[in-house]
């Protein structure tokens, strides 16, 4: 429970020290609407989703610069 509370006092401290606008949190650019559809213990729409979310964070532009190293 310690490090959930540490994590939320750095996050706060963070974002209060880099500035905080709440219009940034309500979208995300890039990412693509994933069509609706019933899934039933990781069909093949969960797998879609997984892997529309692995492509975006694959990218050069979205990359971290530290990522590749930890696979």
């Amino acid at each position: 429970m310690d490090i959930v509370k540490a994590c939320v006092v750095l996050h706060n401290f963070v974002r209060e020290r880099d500035g905080y606008k709440f219009e940034d949190v309500l979208t995300m650019t890039g990412l693509e609407d994933v069509p609706g559809g019933q899934s039933v213990r990781g069909e093949l729409t969960a797998n879609s989703v997984r892997n529309t979310v692995a492509n975006y964070f694959l990218t050069d532009a979205r990359a971290a610069s530290w990522q590749m190293s930890k696979i």
